[in-house]
């Protein structure tokens, strides 16, 4: 029992991703299939099925090509700045525009390191991102951390720590991230347990030391 058990999580973990991305695909392919069909039918008599998919294929080549020459880059700019002052605009087109270029165009969120913070009650932590780090006029640092939402990596909420208050990760963001947003059923916490297991040896050996300096109430020592 238990060795069928194994095959088919085995096979469920190989499968649904396979299937999700064919679903996936299969259905961006029918949305440009279906929006470029009437189109063509005006151009041309009788077109064949697939026939949108090409088209969408060949008008999206085409856009890459004009948004490579400077016209291109100038109506771009033109458009974002108005789409970014827009709320909801703002939101949908930036996170996807996020994602895309996380995912197709192999560039990084920007997420310099991974760090634990005690929230939101104490002995509780949340694995955050840094984004930035804001010096204080009266001394110390304030670190910007980003907490992720899963399983979508674009949202989530900022907090202003001091950080001090922060705990390092000896884990790349790579690792944490893919940790957050699969909801902890991929990557490894073995990095994440040894920071608290170490953190919590450190805890433990001040309130010792604490406890021994202080001693009887009144710091009285007893015979």
């Amino acid at each position: 029992m238990v060795f069928l058990r194994g095959l088919l999580t085995r096979g469920l973990l190989v499968t649904v991703p396979i299937l999700v991305t064919f679903a996936l695909l299969h259905w961006v392919f029918r949305v440009l299939d279906n929006v470029l069909q009437p189109v063509l039918r005006l151009a041309f008599n009788t077109v064949p099925p697939g026939a949108g998919l090409v088209g969408g294929l060949v008008v999206i080549l085409l856009v890459g090509l004009v948004a490579n020459t400077w016209v291109g880059r100038s109506a771009l700019r033109a458009l974002e700045s108005v789409v970014f002052r827009t709320p909801l605009l703002r939101t949908i087109y930036g996170g996807t525009k996020q994602i895309l270029e996380a995912v197709v165009a192999g560039q990084r969120m920007p997420f310099r390191r991974a760090v634990l913070v005690e929230w939101p009650r104490r002995g509780t932590y949340t694995l955050g991102f840094v984004t930035g780090e804001h010096p204080l006029p009266i001394g110390g640092t304030v670190v910007k951390v980003f907490v992720v939402s899963a399983p979508n990596p674009t949202t989530g909420f900022l907090m202003l720590v001091p950080e001090e208050e922060t705990t390092p990760l000896p884990m790349s963001v790579d690792e944490a991230l893919t940790l957050v947003v699969s909801g902890g059923l991929a990557g490894s916490v073995q990095a994440v347990t040894e920071v608290l297991r170490i953190r919590g040896g450190a805890h433990d050996d001040g309130e010792d030391a604490g406890g021994s300096a202080g001693g009887s109430p009144g710091g009285i020592a007893r015979g």
